[in-house]
Protein backbone atom coordinates (compact mmCIF):
# COMPACT_ATOMS: atom_id res chain seq x y z
CA UNK A 1 0.00 0.00 0.00
CA UNK A 2 1.38 3.62 -0.82
CA UNK A 3 2.12 4.97 2.18
CA UNK A 4 1.10 8.68 1.11
CA UNK A 5 -2.25 7.26 -0.75
CA UNK A 6 -2.98 5.80 2.58
CA UNK A 7 -2.14 8.62 4.64
CA UNK A 8 -4.18 10.65 2.34
CA UNK A 9 -7.56 8.83 2.69
CA UNK A 10 -6.89 8.77 6.52
CA UNK A 11 -6.76 12.27 6.57
CA UNK A 12 -9.89 13.42 4.26
CA UNK A 13 -11.67 10.46 6.35
CA UNK A 14 -10.48 12.37 10.08
CA UNK A 15 -11.04 15.57 8.20
CA UNK A 16 -14.63 14.61 7.57
CA UNK A 17 -15.60 13.24 11.05
CA UNK A 18 -15.40 9.77 10.00
CA UNK A 19 -14.26 7.02 12.39
CA UNK A 20 -10.76 5.92 11.43
CA UNK A 21 -11.61 2.22 11.48
CA UNK A 22 -14.44 2.89 9.16
CA UNK A 23 -11.92 4.70 6.94
CA UNK A 24 -9.78 2.10 7.18
CA UNK A 25 -12.33 -0.70 5.51
CA UNK A 26 -11.95 1.45 2.06
CA UNK A 27 -8.25 2.00 2.26
CA UNK A 28 -8.32 -1.79 2.37
CA UNK A 29 -10.64 -2.18 -0.53
CA UNK A 30 -7.74 -0.13 -2.67
CA UNK A 31 -5.31 -1.66 -5.07
CA UNK A 32 -2.08 -1.34 -6.79
CA UNK A 33 -1.51 -0.36 -10.19
CA UNK A 34 1.53 0.54 -12.56
CA UNK A 35 0.70 3.43 -14.94
CA UNK A 36 3.35 3.64 -18.56
CA UNK A 37 2.58 7.33 -19.61
CA UNK A 38 5.21 9.46 -21.29
CA UNK A 39 8.11 11.49 -19.86
CA UNK A 40 6.35 14.91 -19.68
CA UNK A 41 3.68 13.75 -17.52
CA UNK A 42 6.22 11.92 -15.09
CA UNK A 43 5.80 13.33 -11.80
CA UNK A 44 8.66 15.63 -11.02
CA UNK A 45 10.51 13.18 -8.25
CA UNK A 46 10.94 10.46 -10.79
CA UNK A 47 12.35 12.18 -13.94
CA UNK A 48 15.67 12.10 -12.25
CA UNK A 49 17.42 8.83 -13.75
CA UNK A 50 14.27 7.67 -14.99
CA UNK A 51 14.26 4.56 -17.16
CA UNK A 52 11.90 3.94 -19.91
CA UNK A 53 9.66 0.98 -19.36
CA UNK A 54 8.08 0.40 -22.27
CA UNK A 55 8.00 1.18 -26.23
CA UNK A 56 4.57 2.48 -27.32
CA UNK A 57 3.06 1.80 -30.94
CA UNK A 58 5.67 1.28 -34.20
CA UNK A 59 6.43 -1.89 -35.54
CA UNK A 60 6.65 -5.06 -32.94
CA UNK A 61 10.13 -6.63 -32.61
CA UNK A 62 9.16 -10.21 -32.59
CA UNK A 63 10.49 -14.09 -33.40
CA UNK A 64 10.76 -14.92 -37.00
CA UNK A 65 8.57 -18.29 -36.01
CA UNK A 66 5.78 -16.04 -34.20
CA UNK A 67 2.57 -15.70 -36.55
CA UNK A 68 0.11 -12.92 -35.93
CA UNK A 69 -2.32 -11.51 -38.30
CA UNK A 70 -0.79 -8.54 -40.35
CA UNK A 71 -3.75 -6.41 -39.77
CA UNK A 72 -3.63 -6.14 -36.19
CA UNK A 73 -0.75 -3.46 -35.15
CA UNK A 74 1.94 -3.46 -32.28
CA UNK A 75 0.13 -1.67 -29.33
CA UNK A 76 3.09 -1.18 -26.58
CA UNK A 77 5.96 -3.65 -25.75
CA UNK A 78 6.74 -3.60 -22.00
CA UNK A 79 10.50 -4.25 -20.16
CA UNK A 80 9.36 -6.29 -17.50
CA UNK A 81 12.81 -6.04 -15.48
CA UNK A 82 12.59 -2.10 -15.87
CA UNK A 83 8.89 -1.87 -14.21
CA UNK A 84 8.90 -1.13 -10.17
CA UNK A 85 9.11 -4.03 -8.20
CA UNK A 86 6.77 -5.58 -5.52
CA UNK A 87 3.99 -3.28 -6.59
CA UNK A 88 1.31 -5.04 -8.23
CA UNK A 89 -0.39 -8.14 -6.96
CA UNK A 90 -1.43 -9.64 -10.06
CA UNK A 91 1.73 -12.17 -11.25
CA UNK A 92 3.35 -10.13 -13.64
CA UNK A 93 6.61 -10.81 -15.70
CA UNK A 94 9.42 -9.95 -14.02
CA UNK A 95 12.00 -10.50 -16.67
CA UNK A 96 11.89 -10.33 -20.29
CA UNK A 97 9.38 -8.35 -22.46
CA UNK A 98 5.83 -8.34 -22.91
CA UNK A 99 4.38 -7.49 -26.64
CA UNK A 100 1.00 -6.89 -26.44
CA UNK A 101 -0.98 -6.32 -30.31
CA UNK A 102 -4.77 -5.34 -30.71
CA UNK A 103 -6.97 -3.27 -32.58
CA UNK A 104 -7.84 -0.64 -29.92
CA UNK A 105 -10.46 1.07 -31.50
CA UNK A 106 -13.06 -1.47 -31.99
CA UNK A 107 -12.73 -4.70 -32.17
CA UNK A 108 -12.28 -7.55 -29.07
CA UNK A 109 -9.30 -9.07 -30.78
CA UNK A 110 -5.46 -9.23 -29.27
CA UNK A 111 -2.40 -10.63 -28.98
CA UNK A 112 -0.05 -10.96 -25.77
CA UNK A 113 3.52 -12.84 -26.37
CA UNK A 114 5.90 -13.39 -23.76
CA UNK A 115 9.35 -13.09 -24.62
CA UNK A 116 12.26 -14.18 -21.96
CA UNK A 117 15.24 -12.35 -21.62
CA UNK A 118 17.50 -12.96 -24.63
CA UNK A 119 15.27 -13.63 -27.28
CA UNK A 120 15.85 -13.28 -30.64
CA UNK A 121 13.68 -10.78 -32.64
CA UNK A 122 12.84 -8.67 -35.63
CA UNK A 123 11.63 -5.71 -36.68
CA UNK A 124 7.81 -6.72 -38.20
CA UNK A 125 7.13 -4.27 -40.51
CA UNK A 126 4.92 -6.66 -42.29
CA UNK A 127 2.95 -5.78 -39.18
CA UNK A 128 0.20 -3.12 -39.35
CA UNK A 129 1.64 0.48 -38.13
CA UNK A 130 -0.09 3.32 -36.43
CA UNK A 131 2.48 5.64 -35.34
CA UNK A 132 6.38 6.19 -34.71
CA UNK A 133 7.37 4.74 -31.58
CA UNK A 134 7.90 5.84 -28.06
CA UNK A 135 8.98 5.05 -24.78
CA UNK A 136 6.52 5.65 -21.81
CA UNK A 137 7.79 5.29 -18.45
CA UNK A 138 6.30 3.29 -15.06
CA UNK A 139 4.60 5.58 -12.55
CA UNK A 140 2.92 3.87 -9.46
CA UNK A 141 -0.93 4.26 -8.73
CA UNK A 142 -3.63 2.96 -6.66
CA UNK A 143 -7.08 2.56 -8.43
CA UNK A 144 -10.56 1.81 -6.03
CA UNK A 145 -13.47 -0.03 -7.12
CA UNK A 146 -14.95 1.40 -10.59
CA UNK A 147 -18.77 1.62 -9.05
CA UNK A 148 -17.95 2.27 -4.87
CA UNK A 149 -21.10 2.26 -2.76
CA UNK A 150 -20.37 3.06 0.69
CA UNK A 151 -23.44 1.38 1.42
CA UNK A 152 -22.12 -2.03 0.09
CA UNK A 153 -19.10 -1.96 2.49
CA UNK A 154 -20.32 -3.67 6.15
CA UNK A 155 -18.45 -1.13 8.48
CA UNK A 156 -19.51 2.09 6.80
CA UNK A 157 -23.37 0.64 6.22
CA UNK A 158 -23.36 -0.29 10.33
CA UNK A 159 -21.84 3.06 11.08
CA UNK A 160 -24.24 5.30 8.65
CA UNK A 161 -27.47 3.09 9.34
CA UNK A 162 -30.45 5.42 9.52
CA UNK A 163 -28.52 8.31 10.00
CA UNK A 164 -28.94 10.76 7.17
CA UNK A 165 -25.78 12.68 8.27
CA UNK A 166 -23.46 10.44 8.75
CA UNK A 167 -24.35 8.48 5.74
CA UNK A 168 -23.66 12.12 3.61
CA UNK A 169 -20.17 12.02 5.42
CA UNK A 170 -19.44 8.39 4.26
CA UNK A 171 -20.75 9.50 0.50
CA UNK A 172 -18.35 12.45 0.52
CA UNK A 173 -15.43 10.57 1.94
CA UNK A 174 -15.59 8.14 -1.51
CA UNK A 175 -16.26 11.03 -3.13
CA UNK A 176 -12.85 12.79 -1.93
CA UNK A 177 -10.85 9.16 -2.28
CA UNK A 178 -11.68 9.78 -6.36
CA UNK A 179 -9.82 13.51 -6.13
CA UNK A 180 -6.67 12.11 -4.54
CA UNK A 181 -3.82 12.20 -7.32
CA UNK A 182 -2.86 8.69 -6.37
CA UNK A 183 -6.01 7.04 -6.96
CA UNK A 184 -7.19 9.03 -9.25
CA UNK A 185 -8.05 7.69 -13.16
CA UNK A 186 -5.04 8.56 -15.38
CA UNK A 187 -5.40 8.25 -19.27
CA UNK A 188 -2.33 5.84 -19.40
CA UNK A 189 -1.82 2.50 -20.52
CA UNK A 190 -2.87 0.68 -16.74
CA UNK A 191 -1.32 -2.26 -15.45
CA UNK A 192 -3.10 -3.91 -12.88
CA UNK A 193 -5.66 -2.27 -10.53
CA UNK A 194 -9.15 -2.55 -10.73
CA UNK A 195 -10.86 -1.39 -14.20
CA UNK A 196 -12.41 1.70 -14.68
CA UNK A 197 -15.29 0.59 -17.71
CA UNK A 198 -17.55 2.53 -18.08
CA UNK A 199 -20.30 -0.03 -18.46
CA UNK A 200 -19.09 -3.55 -17.63
CA UNK A 201 -15.75 -3.61 -14.90
CA UNK A 202 -14.35 -6.82 -15.63
CA UNK A 203 -14.51 -7.83 -11.54
CA UNK A 204 -18.49 -8.06 -12.40
CA UNK A 205 -17.57 -10.95 -14.30
CA UNK A 206 -15.32 -12.28 -12.21
CA UNK A 207 -11.88 -11.49 -13.91
CA UNK A 208 -9.25 -9.14 -12.67
CA UNK A 209 -7.32 -6.61 -15.29
CA UNK A 210 -4.63 -7.14 -16.90
CA UNK A 211 -4.18 -4.02 -18.45
CA UNK A 212 -6.16 -1.62 -20.01
CA UNK A 213 -5.47 0.92 -23.03
CA UNK A 214 -6.88 4.16 -23.92
CA UNK A 215 -6.95 4.85 -27.52
CA UNK A 216 -4.94 7.25 -29.40
CA UNK A 217 -1.00 7.21 -29.34
CA UNK A 218 -1.05 9.99 -26.43
CA UNK A 219 -3.78 7.58 -24.60
CA UNK A 220 -6.27 10.24 -24.17
CA UNK A 221 -10.03 9.31 -24.40
CA UNK A 222 -12.10 7.57 -26.53
CA UNK A 223 -12.12 4.10 -26.73
CA UNK A 224 -10.47 1.78 -23.84
CA UNK A 225 -9.40 -1.72 -24.39
CA UNK A 226 -9.46 -3.95 -21.36
CA UNK A 227 -7.43 -7.40 -20.96
CA UNK A 228 -8.60 -9.63 -18.21
CA UNK A 229 -8.85 -12.77 -17.06
CA UNK A 230 -8.60 -15.36 -13.83
CA UNK A 231 -5.85 -14.78 -11.36
CA UNK A 232 -4.77 -18.13 -12.56
CA UNK A 233 -4.65 -17.79 -16.37
CA UNK A 234 -2.34 -14.58 -15.40
CA UNK A 235 -0.12 -16.25 -12.81
CA UNK A 236 0.35 -19.52 -15.30
CA UNK A 237 0.81 -17.05 -18.29
CA UNK A 238 -1.99 -18.26 -20.12
CA UNK A 239 -2.33 -15.02 -21.99
CA UNK A 240 -3.83 -16.59 -25.28
CA UNK A 241 -7.11 -17.23 -22.55
CA UNK A 242 -7.50 -13.76 -21.64
CA UNK A 243 -10.50 -11.73 -22.61
CA UNK A 244 -9.71 -8.25 -25.22
CA UNK A 245 -13.16 -5.58 -24.06
CA UNK A 246 -13.15 -2.58 -26.31
CA UNK A 247 -15.62 -0.20 -24.43
CA UNK A 248 -16.20 3.27 -26.37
Amino acid sequence: MNVNVRAAVLDAGRALGVPEPVTETFVRLLRPCLYLCPYDELPEELRKDARPAARAVGYPHLPEDVEVPAYVPHVVTIDCAALPAGVLDIDFPTDGHLVILAEITDQDEGFIIHLPAGTETIERRSQSKHHEAFPLYAVPGMTRPAFLRWSHVAEAADYAEEDTERARLVAKLVDEMGEIPGIRWRYDIQLGGYSRAWHNPVEQRGKVLFASIPESETFGDGCITLISGTRGQIAERRYDELDFDVES
